[in-house]
């Protein structure tokens, strides 16, 4: 099942919130992460969105497309989604379907907040 967790903000003057999604996206579980994000994006108040996805074990077309919504949300608002911590399974299925050119992936933290910095 598909799980989220809201993370803790290190400091309040990040300029984003981390999201950790867990288990299988799929047909079964995608109406539950739609559900538990929803309550998140409503709330949003940080300029980027981060998607840990480090115990993420699959993910189907289905959830692939609900990020693409979500990326799609949030560029209307302004604000970023991006990517960390994406198994090397999960990040071959993004970049077969082309994920990988819309929302960026990071392979960690550190150069995501590298990167953010600039």
């Amino acid at each position: 099942m598909a799980t989220i967790e809201v993370l803790p903000q290190e400091t309040t003057d990040d300029p984003y919130q981390t999201i950790v999604i867990k288990g299988e996206v799929d047909r079964d579980t995608i109406d539950s992460l739609r559900e538990s994000m929803e309550k998140v994006l409503s709330t949003l108040q940080k300029k980027t969105l981060v998607l840990n996805l480090e115990h993420l074990e699959f993910i189907n077309s289905e959830g692939i497309g609900y990020l693409t919504d979500i990326y799609n949300r949030l560029s209307g608002m302004d604000k970023k989604v991006v990517i960390v911590h994406a198994s090397d399974r999960i990040m071959d299925i993004f970049q077969l379907v082309g994920l990988n050119q819309i929302i960026t992936c990071y392979a960690n933290e550190e150069e995501m907040k590298a990167n953010l910095s600039q």
